[in-house]
């Protein structure tokens, strides 16, 4: 699906059904982190395979709920 098509209408999506999956993360270096990186262990269930993000704009997930 691309984000410039129209999606197909015979797909019902329940938005009350959200998707599980378990994250990983990698830090760039870590001794002295910068980044992170945050991917899914199983990519082919998503379409997006990673994020990367600069550490002084990451916070917990326990603070994003």
């Amino acid at each position: 699906m691309s984000a410039i098509e129209p999606s197909n209408q015979s797909q019902h999506t329940h938005l009350e059904e959200l998707p599980q999956f378990d994250l990983e993360y990698l830090f760039d270096d870590d001794d002295c982190p910068t980044e992170v990186t945050i991917f899914a262990d199983d990519p082919e269930s998503l379409s997006t395979r990673w994020i990367t993000i600069d550490r002084d704009f990451a916070v917990p997930l326990e603070e994003v709920r």
